[in-house]
């Protein structure tokens, strides 16, 4: 028989009471953050934004424009200087207008994703460039010249919003082709970094292979643009 009063089973009946009320607003406080986070998930799920170009190839006739140091959407000023040492009569390869004088967009970007693409850029970062019959890697000092530099082989998405299903296009060639000034290059073969944020703010990240190859010589001087698989897509 249990020695208790009546009055120590109150109390230990009150402590038990109190106990598991502390343990059901804990259990109950879990599953509130848990419910939380998985509608936050949800909707993260349901804006975020996939974007890949469409596989396939595109040849672009392209001109030969004496443009010095100038290069095409970036700032004169800064083209200039880091291509100082360009003669102002140097070629630069560029997109032929098409009729009326009408810009020539190539590719197709698309977002297969559930939510808006935003602030979509495209970074052209090449892996190995032919020159003759010779094929050149190029390494993380070669990317830090300014030709093959990320900075200047960045091109905004046209449009830059892509809603989803929508599509978005190219308007200019990456820097490295526009400032073969020698037309040297025959192929340059790397990847493309498709960059974009979602409605709050979460960075996206798509890449993807590229080919390229020149025809300078051809009697309508063109660049064949191809578009290859799907290598990683990741996020931040």
């Amino acid at each position: 028989m249990s020695n208790l009063t009546l009055m120590e089973w109150s109390a230990i009946a009150q402590i038990t009471i109190a106990v598991l009320t502390v343990v059901g607003v804990l259990a109950s406080l879990y599953m509130s953050i848990r419910a939380l986070k998985e509608i936050r998930e949800d909707r993260l799920i349901r804006q975020k934004p996939h974007l890949a170009f469409e596989g396939g190839g595109y040849r672009l006739l392209v001109e030969f424009v004496k443009a010095g140091g100038c290069v095409p959407g970036i700032d004169p000023d800064f083209a200039k200087e880091v291509f100082s040492n360009l003669p102002e009569d140097a070629e630069s390869i560029h997109l032929r207008s098409g009729k009326n004088n009408r810009p020539i967009f190539y590719g197709d970007l698309r977002n297969f994703g559930l939510g808006p693409a935003l602030e979509t850029e495209v970074t052209w970062v090449p892996i190995s460039v032919r020159i003759g019959s010779e094929t050149f890697m190029i390494d993380g000092a070669k990317l830090d010249e300014p030709v093959y530099s990320k900075p200047l082989n960045t091109l905004p998405a046209c449009p830059q919003h892509i809603l989803p299903g929508g599509g978005a296009e190219l308007s200019r060639l990456p820097t490295f082709i526009d400032k073969d000034f020698e037309k040297k290059i025959s192929e340059v073969e790397g990847v493309l970094e498709i960059k974009c944020q979602d409605v709050f703010g979460n960075s996206h990240n798509t890449q993807q292979k590229f080919w390229m190859g020149t025809n300078y010589k051809a009697e309508e001087p063109s660049v064949h643009v191809t578009f290859m698989e799907v290598l990683l897509e990741s996020n931040g």
